[in-house]
């Protein structure tokens, strides 16, 4: 089996993770149009009523995929993928807003602060011609169960017609933030790509914010779906969080990467690729386990997978902490 190991990228990665969260939490507020001001209103009125328990409206409906990244701050970057159904042919309007269902507000605060809560203002030719579209977009929240609630609205002509009604929806989804605080091993959302882009510049603040899975001069685009062709490859990128450090002051970890095919109810070993390891001989001298996560991943040609399913093992052994194991899987269909 023909492997290209993926760690360049990766560092990549791992490397400009928090460059990446920075640009999105803390903005100068914008100077706005008083049309913009007007659709922020209207979409925070709308989430508003959602919250107070009004029904949500329909004409747009959305989902939300998240992916988890830790940052050198207390707080967990998430960049997602939001799936619109039904998407206007005009420029919109969304609205995120990241609430914790078990703070109590403070009846005598003027304005109600949220873990997060970001507007964005979408031109048309980000929407395409298509009904169906995804949009990458990104929040920021300590570990714990939040509502994720995202308003999305068209925008209307300012010369449009008094009668005019604009399509509206608001979705209402719960995420879980993992914490990768407390010191135990732990990964990163294993991204899955379905591309990789080089970029000549790196994104400005406004970019960033629209452009989450841009790490470094690399942009990483999650892959739509896990049904691939032969003729595709495997990608998949991730970081290993807390590891323990030897007596160089190193993480030593070995990673190793198993396929099994799925036959009737069962399934049966396929193959698997040679062991990757992370370590004081093969990590840069100025890696610094304080600042930097260990980065994994790897990129597989599927032609010699027969069509069908499969379970990709991905098995991370800590040898500086007691040979500790940590095992996901990753499941997908390879098609003619």
């Amino acid at each position: 089996m023909a492997i290209r190991r993926a760690m360049a990228v990766v560092v990549a990665l791992v490397v400009s993770v928090t460059f990446a969260a920075a640009q999105a939490p803390g903005q100068k507020p914008q100077k706005r149009s008083k049309q913009e001001q007007q659709e922020i209103e209207q979409v925070v009125k709308l989430v508003d009523g959602v919250m107070a328990g009004q029904p949500a409206p329909t004409d747009i409906t959305m989902t939300l995929e998240p992916f988890f990244m830790k940052s050198q701050e207390q707080r967990t970057f998430v960049p997602f993928v939001l799936t619109v159904n039904n998407a206007p042919k005009t420029d919109a309007a969304m609205y995120v807003r990241v609430v914790n269902p078990a703070a109590t507000p403070d009846p005598k605060a003027k304005k109600v602060e949220y873990p997060w809560d970001d507007i964005h203002f979408i031109p048309a030719a980000a929407l395409g011609s298509e009904s169906r579209v995804k949009l990458n977009r990104v929040f920021m929240a300590t570990a714990g169960t939040y509502d994720v609630y995202i308003a999305f609205k068209e925008r209307l002509p300012e010369k449009a017609p008094k009668n005019a009604v604009p399509k509206m929806g608001v979705l209402k989804t719960q995420v879980t933030v993992p914490d990768f605080y407390n010191g135990e091993l732990a990964t990163s959302t294993i991204l899955v790509a379905d591309k990789v882009n080089m970029l000549s510049a790196p994104p400005s603040q406004d970019e960033a914010r629209e452009r989450p899975f841009v790490f470094g001069m690399q942009e990483l685009l999650p892959a739509p779906d896990m049904e691939f062709k032969k003729a595709d490859e495997l990608s998949i990128f991730f970081q290993v969080y807390n590891s323990g450090l030897d007596a160089s002051g190193k993480p030593n970890l070995l990673l190793e990467y198993e396929f099994h095919k799925v036959e009737g109810t069962g399934e049966k070993f396929f193959n698997k690729t040679n062991p990757q390891t992370a370590n004081a001989a093969n990590l840069p001298p100025q890696f610094d386990p304080a600042k930097f996560p260990v980065p994994g991943g790897i990129t597989v040609p599927l032609a010699s997978f027969a069509e069908g399913s499969y379970r990709l093992n991905v098995k991370i052994t800590d040898k500086a902490n007691n040979n500790k194991v940590l095992s996901q899987d990753i499941k997908f269909t390879v098609k003619g």
